[in-house]
């Protein structure tokens, strides 16, 4: 731009297209907002007439700054000077608008517009899409609709975007699918991207499917949507499901597709959950090969992975190959020495990240927790609590739980049943952690008790509730005791649970498994 502005000072004489040229330019750039609105001012005060084009230009600079404030400056002196009724500012007014946050004045100025066309109906649909505003957005959809207004790619795929993230809306994915189709944009590569991405994120993995096959020319962005939505489907599916996510990505490269940053990421998430440690290492090499082994996601992908294998070593030569290490890496290489039983290492690593200057998160705090538990240091248990409290990470439920379990580890159950009855939101770790901590330091009646009030409060037994609740039994040899307390309990997820024998407190395994669920009856 500074060779632009030495030209345009040379011209011998300026008219507003000069002006115009100038003020889009300074606009352009992103970052030269103040120099636009500059141009503009001296461009007035020159006397030159400004038109609908200089308007644009500085509005769209004001946008791109989130300057609301000038741009409703400019916006008056568009409604000053006539130009504000036609439809192409109008545009520019609402799209500033929307960039700026200020939905409703984007509202005010698209009810108060004199004229309106297309452009105007999909601004004011992505100002709500940008507002995450999703059930707004589908109402202007119907609108748009049923004003006869014509609905293309741009307006389609941003409602599809945003109702990718509502939940329990199947019957409005269904119509919005209709509704594609109906219009032919069933085969658009942007509109059918945002389907199968609306599907996967969903659950709808086999509509995501159907549409996938349907496309007639797959891009990157489709296999990555397709591919993402195999790695959000949990821990519920069997690998021999998820790992289908690896032959799409393998058809991707038969292809000779460039894979984009989101696809390895995805894949690499894939292959974390399957434990497929043997295919990520191949698309390690990939993601060498493509040039992608700064991007911080992929390598944080690729440290959860190799820590999964026990390969700490390769986990750490992905953090040090990593320009950019944020908090989410830290902690990761963090939680793979605590996998790896290194916690003395998991540890100091954490001390390094609080001595340049870092502020870790409740994920970090919890991994450095589960550390100290591990090593049974009281000391360093309350330094990482006050660490905590002071931080006010304490709020968060992650760190109570991983909390007590630290102190039921170096033996203090009341820290633990504080830490327990602080917490605001329990999950269902939460109780099980301090009914463990009851049973395992010879509380066995406050493990039954509190067994009781987990059930009575419909919250989910788990696997390790239910055998702390046996282990409390056991210790007295209760056994009348332990077949009463938890009769008509069910277990899940399941696995084989012992019963306590009423001979020597000592165990058998003699319970069926029945839908999935473990049963306890009376013999």
């Amino acid at each position: 731009m500074r060779g632009a502005r030495l030209l345009f000072d040379g011209m011998p004489r300026r008219d507003a297209v000069s002006w115009n040229t100038l003020i889009a330019g300074y606009s352009s750039l992103g970052s030269s907002t103040r120099l636009a609105l500059a141009a503009f001012r001296e461009a007035r005060g020159s006397g030159i007439q400004a038109d609908r084009f200089t308007y644009a230009a500085v509005l769209a600079a004001c946008g791109g700054a989130r300057d609301g404030r000038s741009g409703r400056a400019a916006h008056g002196l568009a409604v000053a000077s006539g130009l504000a009724r036609d439809a192409f500012l109008t545009n520019s007014v609402i799209d500033m608008y929307a960039k700026c946050g200020m939905i409703d004045e984007v509202r005010l100025v698209f009810d108060r517009a004199e004229e309106r066309d297309e452009a105007s109906w999909n601004l004011l649909l992505s100002a709500y899409v940008r507002m995450g505003w999703p059930e707004v957005a589908v109402h202007v959809l119907v609108w748009m609709h049923r004003s006869g207004v014509k609905l293309d790619s741009f307006a389609l795929g941003g409602i599809l975007k945003v109702c990718s993230e509502l939940e329990g809306s199947e019957d409005l994915r269904r119509m919005l699918h209709g509704c594609v189709v109906k219009v032919g944009l069933d085969l658009d590569m942007f509109v059918g991207s945002a389907m199968v991405d609306m599907y996967a994120k969903n659950g709808g993995l086999e509509e995501a499917i159907k549409v996938f096959d349907c496309m007639p020319n797959q891009n990157v962005v489709v296999y990555g949507a397709m591919i993402a939505g195999f790695a959000r489907l949990g821990n519920d599916p069997c690998p021999e499901v998820r790992i289908e996510a690896v032959r799409l990505f393998s058809n991707l490269l038969r292809m000779r597709i460039k894979p984009s940053r989101f696809t390895f990421k995805s894949v690499l998430e894939v292959c974390n959950l399957t434990d497929a440690v043997s295919c990520g290492r191949q698309i390690h090499a990939h993601v060498i090969f493509n040039g992608f082994q700064d991007d911080e996601f992929i390598a944080n992908a690729l440290i959860n992975l190799y820590s999964k294998a026990r390969s700490v070593n390769d986990s750490l030569r992905c953090f040090h190959m990593t320009p950019k290490q944020d908090v989410v890496a830290w902690t990761s290489m963090i939680t793979a020495f605590t996998h790896d039983e290194n916690f003395e290492k998991a540890l100091y690593f954490f001390i390094e990240f609080l001595s340049i200057g870092k502020e870790p998160d409740q994920f970090t705090l919890s991994s450095a927790m589960n550390a100290c538990a591990a090593l049974s240091l009281p000391a360093t248990c309350k330094q990482l609590h006050c660490y905590t409290v002071k931080s006010g990470l304490d709020q968060f439920t992650v760190c109570g739980n991983s909390q007590i379990a630290m102190y039921r580890n170096i033996g203090d159950v009341k820290a633990s049943k504080k830490t327990h009855e602080q917490i605001t939101c329990l999950d269902t770790y939460s109780w099980s952690s301090m009914v463990l901590t009851y049973a395992v330091h010879g509380h066995e009646n406050e493990a039954l008790e509190l067994l009781q009030k987990m059930k009575d409060c419909g919250v989910i037994i788990d696997n390790t509730a239910f055998l702390a609740a046996l282990i409390a039994c056991s210790q007295q040899g209760l056994m009348d005791e332990g077949t009463g307390k938890i009769t008509g309990l069910e277990v899940t997820p399941p696995m084989p649970v012992p019963s306590p024998d009423a001979k020597g407190g000592g165990f058998k395994s003699d319970i069926p498994f029945l839908d999935k669920k473990i049963c306890i009856t009376r013999a």
